[in-house]
């Protein structure tokens, strides 16, 4: 007879899940939850008309993903219930299903169920079992607070241009979720290009962008040491040059690439302030304030680079995430030279996070193959309009070329099957490679006896 494996703490013994397998569920049960909210005629602007469910697990997916790929304008297509709909999915989906569920488990029962609180670990990976209440109460506090700043900042702009408060307040709160959250979804069919030359507007959103990226374990780092440097520790150094290095040199680079193209109409004030933002909002926000179809194909590229890298871990962002990158990298260069061990910051990498870095950069290249040729396949599109849209669904960005309709996605061209991997994609993109392969990976075995070396040529 078999033994079936528990997984004990303090508190008692449950059997033991698959996390992975959980946390991917409760993002589908959220989806669908909200897919089918919005297939419901009060959440349609014309209540005589409808959504195909195909477009609505689309919408509700790239609001839960944070993504902000549309294949319906979300400012003239849904009601201002709808609207609320997707609000509240983009800050479900910004703040993470887990840690939502143990929140919410924690205010009801004053306890962590133990399965809940095991998927918690292995979402953060860094704190023991007593740290969560506090941790997700301050996460919690931390989000709010932000997200409340911003909306006021955004009601002061917009109560100047909309009589309704009403309606400023909603379009504050909307704007400040998705900027915090990395969502790229607005309220406004040309999303932010009518608002270019609000300096306010725009650098506001930047700095919701940069701040949901960094990750809240960062935050927590920063925050705890007062942000005093030489205390951080080595993960949140990494994020801070990753973030610093990935703003600064796309700023010099965009700002060459498109002075005389989409950046034509501004000053040199303006230029600087839509360079910043154009270069901070692929990583992973997908707003814009300029025209796309203006882009010269260096600028594209670029922006394609920043949207696979994307934020960092444990924020609001998705792309393989700068702690990755920088590994990445930094074991490729410490090859070259010859070292045997990864030293960063005078501390070693263990080899097994190094694996880990190059396992997801992997695995990403080949999500991108595999559904760039399948996209090849089903869609009468442009081979490298298909290529951006797979790199933004998966850096959950939401940046598109665009495509034959107004104010919506090149993805809203696509047939329903074309429609279904780029939700795949999404989904991938915002639980993480790690996560969704862990569901077919079954625990290794040590090797009892080990094989002769082979040589295998390579290069």
């Amino acid at each position: 007879m078999k033994h079936q494996k528990y997984y004990f703490d303090s508190d008692f013994a449950v059997k033991k899940v698959n996390p992975s397998l959980v946390i991917i569920f409760g993002y589908i049960v959220f989806i669908l939850s909200g897919a089918l909210l919005l297939s419901l005629p009060i959440s349609l602007n014309d209540q005589k008309s409808s959504i195909n469910f195909v477009d609505a697990i689309f919408t509700s997916t790239s609001a839960v993903c944070v993504t902000g790929l549309i294949v319906k304008d979300t400012a003239t297509f849904f009601s201002p219930f709808g609207k609320l709909i997707i609000l509240v999915l983009i800050q479900m989906g910004g703040l993470g299903y887990i840690m939502i569920s143990t929140f919410f488990t924690l205010a009801i029962t004053k306890r962590v169920d133990s399965n809940i609180r095991f998927q918690t670990l292995q979402e953060f990976q860094k704190f023991s079992s007593n740290q969560i209440r506090s941790y997700l109460t301050k996460v919690l506090l931390f989000v709010f607070s932000v997200e409340l700043l911003g909306s006021v900042i955004f009601f002061f702009r917009f109560s100047k241009v909309y009589p309704d408060l009403t309606k400023v307040l909603f379009y504050s709160i909307f704007h400040s979720v998705s900027s915090f959250c990395n969502a790229g979804f607005s309220t406004f069919s040309t999303n932010l290009y009518d608002y270019r030359n609000d300096p306010f507007i725009v650098m506001t959103v930047s700095s919701l962008i940069v701040i949901g990226g960094l990750g809240f374990i960062a935050i927590r780092d920063i925050y705890k040491n007062r942000f005093y440097y030489k205390r951080l520790k080595t993960h949140t150094k990494i994020v801070l040059i990753m973030t610093a290095l990935l703003i600064t040199i796309p700023f010099f680079l965009f700002f060459i690439f498109e002075s005389n193209s989409s950046l034509r109409e501004f000053d040199i004030f303006g230029k600087m302030v839509n360079t910043l933002f154009q270069v901070i909002t692929p990583r992973t926000a997908g707003f814009n304030t300029i025209n796309f179809a203006l882009l010269k194909s260096p600028s594209i590229f670029l922006l394609m680079i920043l949207m696979f890298i994307g934020a960092s871990p444990g924020g609001t962002g998705g792309g393989i995430k700068t702690t990755t990158f920088y590994l990445v990298v930094s074991y490729m260069v410490n090859n070259l030279k010859g070292r045997r061990n990864l030293n960063i910051f005078r501390r070693r990498v263990d080899e097994e996070i190094t694996m880990k870095s190059y396992f997801i950069f992997t695995i990403t290249i080949l999500i991108f193959i595999l559904a760039i040729l399948f996209l090849l396949f089903t869609e009468n599109q442009e081979p490298f309009k298909i290529f951006f849209e797979v790199v933004s669904a998966y850096g959950t960005v939401g940046l598109s070329l665009g495509g034959e309709l107004p104010n919506v996605s090149l993805v809203a061209n696509f047939t329903p099957v074309g429609k279904i991997i780029i939700i795949f994609v999404m989904l991938v993109g915002r639980v993480g490679v790690l996560t969704a392969v862990n569901i077919f990976l079954t625990k290794d075995k040590k090797d009892s006896f080990q094989y002769p070396k082979a040589n295998v040529l390579v290069g």
